[in-house]
């Protein structure tokens, strides 16, 4: 296939690494949302709690640079996450104008809670394949990711 043209059929389409790559974005994120609707999640909220896990204390931007979501949609993610009591807001003594949201031991559990899904989800999907396979598969993206963070950022 001529990639300075369109495809002119859907099996050139479907063989297009881009269209790939965003179709199982898409249908992933759907998946996962359909899968955590049972624990009364969401992906943001995945999303948030995961990042929180690893690095508490980010202001309501970085969370949502880190979870690549709009700023709008995390806000509210994190809103609904404090009436939960899954994360709360502090003021560090060293920044009385930081916000930051920090993870509960309630939002600790639930993360561990609904992460064993996460990785039978992660199973599934990888299903077929060896683990050399995916090692190649995330260095590959993972270098795609650096060239568009060069892009971006």
């Amino acid at each position: 296939m001529n990639h300075a043209s369109p495809p002119s059929s859907y099996a050139e389409l479907e063989s297009y690494l881009p269209y790939l790559i965003n179709r199982l974005a898409s249908l992933g994120q759907a998946t996962q949302t359909r899968m955590l609707q049972k624990d009364s999640i969401n992906l943001v909220t995945l999303r948030a709690l995961s990042i929180l896990q690893i690095e508490d204390g980010l202001t309501i931007n970085e969370v949502a640079e880190r979870t690549f979501t709009e700023q709008s949609s995390t806000s509210r993610a994190i809103e609904a996450m404090v009436l939960q009591g899954l994360v709360e807001r502090r003021v560090p003594e060293q920044d009385q104008r930081r916000r930051e949201i920090v993870l509960t031991s309630k939002g600790r559990k639930q993360l561990h809670q609904i992460w064993p899904a996460m990785d039978g989800y992660f199973e599934m999907l990888s299903e077929g394949t060896s683990a050399a396979e995916r090692d190649i598969c995330r260095n590959v993206l993972a270098r795609m990711l650096t060239n568009l963070n060069k892009l971006t950022g």
